[in-house]
């Protein structure tokens, strides 16, 4: 479990083998409550889901391979899962929960509006960072899990719309457009794609400084998003 997610009490989809000594139920019969073993089936399918998408991706998973990385049988699987797809969805969907729930948490600290931003995104890219299963499925493997994973994925990037209610506007200078917020966020999605689909998702927090700067400079001007984002002026 990452260090950015653990004040959360539950890691990323794909943090935790789902098949380690620790999580595996006693065989036979036990005590164990039904509704205690049927979450720890359910957790470790998405768990497996994660970590077998990241590394086969998603068209090449099999339900198979998901039931054998979660030790879980396929009976068990249908009685949380219908397809694959759900159990996809459902990893997207938990993951990305938490995920922005960090990320709200460093956005929400008391500060300027420019340093609230490089808190927030400096925690989005050193949660994906840490967590590279859950990184794969939610950034590259998602274009590839048909139009509900599609819907979800512009529905998370249209939730970042709201980081920028509070930016500052300059005297003097218009109003910067939707559309350049839009474009803002698709540029700063589009290097953290390349790093992830390339397997350089650990050297996302390094892009931190040039991305806070591209994320700053159309609302308080390249000069204070330099100075923000710890960047030479003359950047």
């Amino acid at each position: 479990m990452s260090e950015w997610t653990a004040a959360l009490g539950r890691g990323i989809p794909g943090s935790r083998s789902a098949n380690s000594p620790d999580r595996r139920l006693p065989r036979g019969r036990h005590d164990l409550p039904r509704e205690f073993v049927a979450r720890t089936q359910r957790d470790r399918l998405i768990d497996a889901m994660a970590r077998t998408v990241a590394e086969k991706g998603y068209v090449g998973t099999s339900l198979g391979d998901v039931c054998a990385a979660a030790g879980v049988s396929t009976r068990a699987y249908y009685q949380h899962f219908a397809d694959k797809e759900t159990c996809f969805l459902a990893a997207f969907e938990l993951g990305v929960e938490l995920l922005q729930k960090s990320v709200a948490v460093a956005y929400g600290q008391p500060g300027r509006w420019p340093e609230r931003m490089r808190r927030g995104l400096g925690t989005l890219l050193h949660i994906l960072a840490a967590e590279p299963a859950f990184a794969a499925l939610a950034v590259v493997e998602i274009l590839a899990a048909g139009p509900k994973a599609l819907a979800g994925r512009r529905q998370l990037l249209a939730s970042y719309l709201d980081f920028f209610a509070a930016a500052p506007r300059r005297a003097g200078q218009p109003e910067v457009p939707r559309v350049a917020v839009e474009a803002v966020i698709a540029g700063v999605y589009g290097v953290i794609f390349d790093h992830v689909s390339t397997g350089r998702v650990a050297e996302l927090p390094q892009r931190l400084p040039d991305l806070t700067y591209v994320v700053l400079a159309p609302f308080v001007g390249p000069k204070a998003a330099a100075a923000a984002a710890g960047l030479p002026a003359s950047a």
